[in-house]
Order: structure tokens, then sequence, then C-alpha cells
């Protein structure tokens, strides 16, 4: 067993941390506080590393690596999150590589040929459209609706808290949408297809977030929205399954932008605490400190660790079969459970280190605990879901409350 990246893969983590270091971190404040978004530059940047790339196939753009995509793509989004705090760009990264995943492994020719070109240029946006204002964690209950007329869906209904939807609408692209098509059969009558941002019938609002300040939430509206059949991902009233395949991969990288973020955090605490003096002796001589420290390294590199074991199982499991849905789910889900919430605990402890200036905007700290607040309160499934996904893969429906 060997636990190594392999030379390109660390190759690629130290040109895309060479990148965050030098062009990307000293972007954090601007990208958090200017409310222009990402700076074009630097998606520009990013494309010509390879990055929107890395889970796309050459065929269609890309420059994945085959049966090593999703690698990839967390080591990415977990450099880009060291980066750039705000947590930003790191989520509208972590969209387009995670559901392009999704396009690449279900979507038809026609939309793969379409789509994903545009992502892997950077030219586009594609985000995941399921959360509606019954909630975000029912989804057997959504309300959105489709009826099909030839070769087409005409949805109606609203979706909300929708990352990205300034972004598909202004860039192009769209967002990966779950909806009905027949009410009768529960979950085994839904369809998951691809609905770009501009078509008619489509009008957004935004909302004003704590965190995450370059990148819009808001939700969208869906009157005679007209989609054709080559959009939708696998097949009609089976499109439950397909976006709960997509929320492993997505999930995956979300964990993977909170741990990176965390990681940073803890260096800018550890350096501050080497340098700052307070009753003769350089606060990392306090154990009260370098012990809190030194826990918080330990649990972030086990579960930084775990995570990288859980990509791979993901590229294993498409590779060869080698894990089963029920394995991955289960390891995915502990991440998911543990990575926000561990996230915020070490930036809360690096800003007490630093005291009044880490409640300050002087420091990089605040932008990273407002932009992992998303991931804590629920974005991707919360905590409670976790646990229910982790109860139930090891104990069976019996451990599902509402069965």
């Amino acid at each position: 067993m060997d636990f190594r990246l392999t030379p390109q893969q660390e190759l690629f983590r130290k040109t895309v941390r060479e990148f965050c270091d030098e062009k990307l971190f000293p972007k954090s404040r601007e990208i958090d506080e200017k409310a222009e978004g990402i700076p074009e530059e630097i998606i520009k940047e990013m494309v010509e590393l390879g990055i929107f790339g890395v889970t796309i196939p050459e065929e269609y753009g890309g420059s994945a690596s085959p049966g090593e995509e999703m690698m990839y793509a967390t080591l990415a989004v977990h450099e880009i999150a060291r980066g750039e705090l705000s947590m930003s760009l790191p989520v509208y990264t972590l969209l387009n590589l995670g559901w392009s995943y999704l396009v690449v492994r279900h979507g038809s020719e026609d939309l793969k040929k379409e789509l994903l070109s545009n992502i892997a240029s950077g030219k586009w946006f594609i985000g995941i459209c399921t959360t509606e204002a019954g909630g975000g964690s029912d989804l057997a209950n959504i309300k959105t609706t489709a009826k099909k007329e030839g070769d087409e869906y005409v949805v109606n209904g609203e979706k909300t808290y929708i990352s990205g939807v300034i972004e598909a609408t202004k860039r192009g692209g769209g967002h990966l949408t779950l909806f009905r098509t027949d009410p009768q059969l529960g979950t085994k009558g839904m369809t998951f297809a691809y609905i770009p941002a501009n078509r008619p019938g489509i009008s957004y609002t935004t909302f004003r977030d704590m965190g995450r300040m370059g990148l819009s939430t808001g939700g969208f509206s869906y009157r005679d929205v007209r989609v054709p059949k080559r959009y939708v991902l696998g097949e009609e009233n089976k499109g439950f399954y397909v976006n709960m395949e997509g929320f492993n991969v997505a999930r995956t990288l979300v964990a993977s932008a909170c741990l990176g973020g965390a990681e940073k955090c803890l260096e800018i605490g550890a350096e501050y605490v080497k340098r700052r003096v307070l009753f003769g002796r350089p606060l990392a001589k306090f154990e009260g400190i370098s012990f809190e420290i030194a826990e918080d390294l330990a649990e972030l590199e086990m579960v930084k660790n775990y995570l990288l074991r859980g990509a791979w199982m993901i590229d294993q499991h498409y590779r060869d079969g080698s894990f089963s849905n029920r394995e991955i789910n289960q390891a995915i889900a502990i991440c998911k459970l543990r990575a926000p919430m561990l996230g915020v605990e070490i930036v809360k402890h690096s800003m007490m280190y630093h005291g009044a200036l880490g409640y300050s905007k002087e420091s990089p700290l605040e932008m990273c605990m407002r932009g992992l607040m998303s991931y804590v309160v629920g974005a991707e499934g919360g905590a409670n879901i976790m646990k229910l996904i982790i109860a139930r893969e090891l104990m069976g429906d019996v451990a599902i409350p509402y069965r």
C-alpha cells in the first residue's frame, strides 16, 4: 500500500500551490470585498494550469488523467482554498469540477460536446440546483415539476439557495436541476437535467450572504421553461439516484475546500504565536496554545488523509468497481461530517491567538470563518444528514428514522 502522491500528482499540487501563493492569496480580500466576482485574469491563469479540466476527458477539451480524476480535483480544490480564504473561488472551482464530472459520467454525447469544453476553458459555469424553499435536505419532497412534450420537458417551479446564479447567467452555462416527471412515483419519478441559466422563462433572485462574497447565491424561478431531452443525465425518472451519486463527488470537494482553508489558517496561527511575545516569551511557549495547535494539526491530518482515501475510492470505483456505493457513501459522509466543523474550530482558535487583530479585517482569518460557515449550516448536506448516512450504511435502513 503506497500513500504517496504520484510524481505527476505532486508536480500538479506544487504548481497550483505556487500559483495560489503568488497570485491568489494577495487577491483574497479584493475578491471578498469588491463584490465584482472573481477576477477574469485569475480564471484565465487557472485555465492555463488545466485546473477546470481535471475531471473532463481530453476529447472534450479537458486534461483529466483517466482513473485519477477525483484525486486531481481534490488536490486542486485543497490548494485553491489555501489561497483564497473567503471560499468564493474554492466553491466556484469545486462546483465546476464536481458537476462537470457527473456530466462526463451520465450526460448524452450532445450535452458533453456542448458543455464540457466551455467549462474546461473557463468560459462557462456549471452548478447544482436542487434546494427548494421547503428545505434542502428533503429532496424526496421537491415541488418543481416537468411535463414531457415531444423531445422537450416543460419545467415549472422554484429553486433557492443556489450558488452561481449570476455567474451562470452572465458568463454562460447553467445548473444540473432535479424535477419531478412522475409525481406518483416519489423518488422513482424524478429526472435530473442540465438547464442553461439563460433559457426563456427563467428569472433569478440573489441573497446577501455573510460570506463567500465573490460568488453569488440566489434562486431560480422556472415558468414553462423548455429543456431538450438531450440535456437529461441518465434516464427519465431515475434522476434522484444520479443526483445522489453526484453528491458524493461534491461532498469530497467540499471537504477538501474546508480542510485547505483550515490548513492555511492553522499555519497563519502557528506563525503568529512564534513571533508574538507576551510576558517575556513567545506565545508558542504557552502549552495551552501549543498543545491546542498540536491537537488541531493531528485532527486535520487524519481527516485530510482519510479524504484522500475517499477520493481514491471513488476513482477506483469508476475504474474497476473495487468499492461499493455503500463503502463510498460512508467514507465521504464521514469526511463531510468532520471537515466543516473542524475547519471552523481551527479558524476560531487562530483568531483567538491573534486577539483583537484576529477579529479585524486586517487579518484574513475572518474571511475563512465566514466562508466555512456555509458548509456548517448545511450546503451539500448538513451534519445530521451525514450522521444519517453513516448510520444507514453501518446498520441498514432500520437506522433511518422516517421509515
